[in-house]
C-alpha cells in the first residue's frame, strides 16, 4: 500500500491532490492572479499586462531535443510584481532575497525564481510574461508566457499562466 504522500503534492503551501490542482488550471483563463506576499493581490488580464512598459526580446533555446529562436513581446515580471507590492521587512538586511516567485501554468507545470535573480539591483535578469511570440498573439497559449531569456533551455518558461504567488523562503 502506498503512503498518503505519494498521493499528495504540497503546492503553495496547501496540501492537494496533483489531479485537483490539473482541474483547477486545466482550460485557458482570461487572466491570472498574483498573490501571497504583496500588498495587493493583482488580478491581470491582457489589457492590464499590455499597460506596463513593453519589453521584448529574440531568444534562442533548446526545446524538445531541437534549438529555436522566437521574438517575444510582454511586460518585465519585475515590473508587473512592483505593481502587487512585494512585501519586504525594512528591519532585514535585503529581505527581497528571500522572496521565491512561483509561476503555474494552466496545465500544472511550475517554474520557481528567486526575486533577487530578477531584481534590477541585484540579478536583474529581464524575465518576460510576453503575450505575443514572433509578432502573433499567443492565442489557445493563453494571454501570457514566461520567458527566461537567459536560460539556455526552455525548462522554466512557462505556457498559459494561472497564477503567480510570492512567497518568503525564509519563514
Amino acid at each position: 500500500m502506498k503512503s498518503i504522500f505519494t498521493a499528495l503534492a504540497l503546492v503553495g503551501g496547501l496540501l492537494v491532490s496533483p489531479v485537483a490542482v490539473r482541474a483547477q488550471t486545466a482550460s485557458s483563463a482570461a487572466s491570472f492572479v498574483i498573490g501571497g506576499e504583496v500588498t495587493q493581490r493583482l488580478v491581470v488580464n491582457l489589457a492590464k499586462l499590455k499597460t506596463f512598459p513593453a519589453a521584448s526580446a529574440d531568444v534562442t533555446y533548446f526545446a524538445g531535443g531541437a534549438v529555436t529562436t522566437h521574438s517575444f513581446t510582454g511586460a518585465l515580471l519585475w515590473d508587473v510584481l512592483q505593481k502587487a507590492g512585494i512585501v519586504v521587512d525594512s528591519a532585514v538586511k535585503n529581505d527581497i532575497l528571500r522572496k521565491t516567485v512561483t509561476v503555474y501554468g494552466s496545465d500544472g507545470y511550475v517554474s520557481v525564481f528567486s526575486a533577487g535573480e530578477i531584481n534590477p539591483y541585484f540579478g536583474g535578469n529581464q524575465i518576460i510574461l510576453a503575450y505575443s511570440q514572433d509578432g502573433a498573439p499567443l492565442g489557445d497559449g493563453g494571454i501570457a508566457k514566461l520567458v527566461a531569456p537567459g536560460d539556455k533551455a526552455g525548462g522554466r518558461f512557462v505556457s498559459n499562466i494561472a497564477r503567480i504567488t510570492v512567497r518568503d523562503s525564509g519563514r
